[in-house]
């Protein structure tokens, strides 16, 4: 069997690419017929004539003509090496489920293949092994919500364990047919997110975002969606301590595409909202989108009302607290300022966010749309402007939790220099009075001493002054003397301050 030649090896590698370059069959078969055009009309080239390097079979030498097939199929593979997949226009406003088909029936001939979770980049680059998921995903867990939101049934939501099913591909295409669709997606495997990026026609340094978990939140525009990072957060229930994830939402002409790796019920309050408000409204993607954030920004005023509480009371009890019950003040401030400062460093980002995107919308509203052909209708000018005035009002919460929030630093600051001036007093007192002891000890050993030496010196063998008297009136004349010095060195003291 002879070996396979180079194009046929870069054919199977382009077939076997994990982003498909739809836009290669369009664009090749035109490039080939002006290839053959102008092969037609050129004149066979000299053999001795220097020609660009091209890999040609030693036998095609002896041939009249370089095989021209071979020849655009080389430039075809450069060509689907090098460049992404490109937006088409309106053909690729609507998913390609010909691509999802295509996965799934794969999956289905090797049943022996089983979806597997793998690291993100992030994870193998820094050997973080939660990374990507932060906290165990049951592997039963229902990681796939399809919404309808033109569904008027009690189950406006499907629920699914895995998308590359039949199953996921019935609910997949039923939802897409209609508008108002969203699809929330728990922790994407590798496989699960190439088929999507297949599907919606998502640029792969979107994707390479959503599976490294980028961090950053930011607002980009895309020709046929927009991409949004937006930070949320959860508090660890056994440490208390603050574990940021992210939301990254794509919005689509017809529906929105989110992607988050942490269980969170944020999905479920906004899809709740949906059904309460879809009788009254149009329900779009932009406004879903606005919801989605709306809910990101609520989660914060729980967190903040407590930091307020805490910050309040500790600025009351810091100079009202005894010295027995000041021994976790400096924990409780040290706490609560680094809660308020996580708060402040995940509020101020979105802030950047929300102007980005009420730009956009103004810019739309107003009919500055660059990136279609299609002139917006009035109709669609005004839910635009509507979308505008919602991001307003989540803006002016997000101002006013920032400034709560740099006011109860400074509180909390205050208090910690109140505290650490009341304790400097405490010391000052403890030091003052130390020093008091021990000038009093200093002052009566200089009282004793010498009546100690005094009795040392005559407890030897030497003559004691009285020795020769049998009774004690001179021993207690002595003590007399002793007595009356002590009481002068007393009066001394006091009076030079010593005691």
């Amino acid at each position: 069997m002879s070996s396979p030649s180079e194009s046929e090896i870069r054919a199977a590698r382009m077939v076997n690419r994990s982003f498909s370059l739809q836009f290669v069959n369009n664009i090749l078969p035109n490039r080939r017929r002006r290839s053959s055009l102008d092969y037609e009309q050129e004149e066979l080239p000299q053999p001795n004539l220097q020609q660009p390097f091209v890999s040609i079979h030693p036998a095609s030498i002896h041939s009249s003509a370089i095989n021209e097939e071979d020849w655009s199929n080389d430039k075809e593979d450069v060509e689907a090496d090098v460049l992404f997949p490109q937006y088409e226009g309106e053909m690729q406003d609507k998913a390609d489920m010909a691509a999802f088909d295509e996965i799934v029936e794969r999956r289905a001939s090797n049943s022996t293949v089983k979806l597997s979770r793998t690291l993100s980049k992030r994870s193998r680059s820094y050997g973080d092994q939660h990374a990507m998921y932060g906290t165990a995903i049951d592997p039963e867990a229902y990681r796939y919500h399809i919404y309808q939101s033109e569904v008027s049934d009690t189950l406006p939501t499907q629920r699914l364990q895995q998308l590359l099913t039949e199953e996921g591909r019935s609910l997949l295409d039923k939802a897409l047919k209609t508008s108002g669709w969203w699809i929330d997606v728990l922790s994407p495997t590798d496989e699960e997110m190439r088929t999507i990026s297949k599907t919606f026609h998502i640029h792969p340094l979107t994707a390479e975002d959503v599976m490294a978990q980028e961090p950053r939140e930011k607002m980009e525009l895309f020709p046929n969606y927009t991409f949004i990072t937006f930070r949320s957060f959860h508090i660890d229930v056994y440490t208390e301590q603050i574990r940021p994830f992210n939301f990254y939402i794509l919005i689509f002409k017809q529906g929105l595409l989110t992607f988050h790796f942490k269980p969170s019920n944020i999905p479920d309050k906004v899809r709740e909202r949906t059904d309460q408000l879809k009788s009254y409204m149009t329900i779009t993607p932009d406004w879903m989108n606005y919801a989605l954030i709306d809910a990101v920004t609520d989660e914060f005023a729980p967190t903040i009302l407590q930091v307020e509480m805490e910050a309040v009371s500790i600025d009351e009890l810091s100079l009202v607290l005894k010295r027995s019950e000041q021994s976790d003040m400096l924990r409780r401030i040290s706490r609560c300022r680094r809660r308020s400062t996580q708060l402040s460093r995940l509020l101020t980002s979105k802030m950047d966010v929300l102007k980005s995107l009420m730009k956009r919308y103004e810019d739309w509203a107003n009919g500055d749309d660059d990136l279609s052909d299609d002139p917006l209708t009035a109709e669609g000018k005004k839910a635009f402007s509507d979308v505008c005035l919602y991001l307003g009002d989540i803006q002016d919460h997000v101002v006013t939790m920032v400034q709560n929030i740099s006011h109860y630093n400074r509180i909390l600051g205050r208090a910690h220099t109140n505290y650490l001036a009341q304790v400097n007093v405490e010391l000052t007192q403890t030091y003052g009075l130390t020093n008091m002891v021990m000038n009093r000890l200093t002052f009566l050993a200089t009282v004793f001493i010498p009546l100690t030496v005094a009795g040392g010196l005559f407890g030897m063998n030497v003559r004691v002054p009285g020795q020769g008297y049998v009774d004690l009136n001179f021993f207690f004349w002595i003590l007399t003397g002793l007595a009356f010095y002590c009481i002068a060195a007393v009066f001394f003291g006091r009076y030079i301050g010593m005691l």
